[in-house]
């Protein structure tokens, strides 16, 4: 089973709460999950996979708890065939930036070579009151690659 890293990106806790109903999901499929509020780049050599969850702020922008993992990234030696995944949580009202900062960490993700197991997920507050249910579905495809 894998070890999975889960730096999350939140400002009013959804993305949260979403990160910590995917951590147990993952782990009563046997993985062993760190939620981290607090993320930090040198965190990924110690764990097999990083799954991303975020919320978006501002005008696209990572959230400020994440904000110093994402300027990491952009300085971090290539993390070449490390498997990963994003879950992005946002507002489609806000057309140009919907899920801005979730694109944002894939696409940095994708230039250090990592792997991405599936597309990211977008979670459209507009749309559904239970991110943690779209996640939870998105998820099983996501683990299903990650053991598969």
């Amino acid at each position: 089973m894998a070890r999975i890293y889960i730096p999350v990106g939140s400002v009013t806790g959804t993305a949260l709460a979403v990160a910590q109903a995917v951590s147990q999901q993952l782990e009563t499929e046997g993985h062993q999950t760190r939620v981290d509020e607090n993320a930090a780049v040198e965190q990924l050599q110690d764990w097999d996979v990083v799954l991303v969850c975020t919320s978006t702020t501002g005008r696209g922008d990572v959230p400020g708890n994440l904000l110093p993992f994402y300027q990491q990234l952009q300085q971090a030696e290539a993390l070449t065939g490390k498997p990963f995944g994003v879950i992005s949580l946002g507002d489609s009202s806000y057309d140009f930036t919907f899920c801005g900062a979730g694109e944002r960490i894939e696409q940095q993700l994708l230039a250090l070579q990592a792997v991405q197991l599936v597309p990211r997920v977008t979670i459209d507050a507009t749309e559904t009151a239970t991110p943690d249910d779209d996640a939870l579905f998105w998820l099983k495809e996501w683990s299903a690659r990650l053991s598969g």
